[in-house]
């Protein structure tokens, strides 16, 4: 039976060692982006201050602002997230060589490139699938990454603007890239943005919307056929139903590590799903990292 590890923004904030610092949770974000003199930047006082309130609600805010067009914001956000390197000391290092390659697979709600480098330090190569790949970490993305780049031999696009486009502004294959390539695309491209989705309610996601729904696909089915999951740092967010849903619907044994504060919507959320083998963990992504070993066994 599968064995299935769902990581949220509270796993990289909580991951401690990185450079040239750890990313920031939702409530950071913007201020994050905005320190950056980027478009962020230059948003109007209005818009910035929907975006610190929530999030969410600023990116849904700053779509209809921009008549559609997010290329430009999710590229930048893309370029913030591709610069995070773990430590030695990083917690993900140590999920990593605590589960090894073949207990598990890891599952990331977050767009940076945390959880491949810290495999990467151990030798490791990173496969973006659920199936069985001897030699790699098996990870999924379902809200994309700031590496997936659509792949498009022979055509460029540049000076280009996609604004309403429908369900997708480009459906392309999608092409893992490293970081550094990723970094070079984030600065080099002027039209094009990788496979992220928006940080917004349904997390619609605008570039290669097929790769990413086969990783949901793929998350759905391992979930399904799991015989444990332990989630670490993600926060309850029932709205995210291609999350949450299945989660709620598994028969695996679930438990959950979180802050105290993250009690009371566990408790709620257990109780609506009506899941007897639910169980929360006290406990920061650091400190979760030997309880979710344990687990894993």
């Amino acid at each position: 039976m599968t064995r299935v590890v769902p990581l949220g923004a509270g796993a990289s904030f909580g991951s401690l060692d990185a450079s040239p610092t750890v990313p920031p949770l939702g409530v950071g974000l913007f201020d994050a982006l905005a320190s950056r003199t980027g478009l962020a930047a230059s948003l109007p006082d209005k818009l910035k201050d929907a975006f610190r309130a929530s999030f969410e609600a600023g990116m849904a805010a700053y779509y209809e602002y921009a008549d559609g067009d997010v290329m430009r914001f999710q590229r930048e956000l893309a370029h913030y997230m591709a610069e995070f390197v773990p430590g030695r000391g990083n917690a993900y290092v140590r999920l990593v060589e605590e589960l090894g390659l073949s207990r598990c697979i890891l599952c990331t709600l977050n767009y940076d490139l945390l959880i491949e480098l810290s495999a990467s330090r151990l030798g490791h190569n990173t496969a973006y699938t659920s199936a069985h790949s001897p030699g790699f970490l098996r990870l999924l993305k379902p809200h994309g990454s700031c590496n997936f780049w659509p792949h498009m031999p022979g055509i460029t696009i540049s000076n280009s603007t996609f604004k309403r486009s429908g369900r997708a502004d480009i459906q392309a294959p999608i092409r893992p890239l490293s970081q550094q390539e990723t970094i070079n695309k984030c600065v080099t491209e002027d039209s094009v943005a990788p496979a992220i989705a928006m940080y917004a309610e349904g997390k619609p996601v605008k570039i290669s919307p097929d790769y990413v729904e086969e990783q949901q696909r793929m998350w759905g089915q391992a979930i399904a056929e799991a015989s444990r999951v332990c989630v670490a740092g993600a926060h309850i967010h029932p709205p995210d139903s291609h999350i949450w849903t299945p989660l709620s619907k598994t028969k695996a044994a679930l438990f959950y590590f979180g802050l105290a504060a993250d009690r009371e919507s566990f408790g709620a959320w257990q109780e609506i799903s009506k899941k007897r083998n639910a169980f929360f963990v006290e406990a920061d992504f650091a400190a979760a990292v030997p309880g979710i070993s344990r687990r894993m066994m």
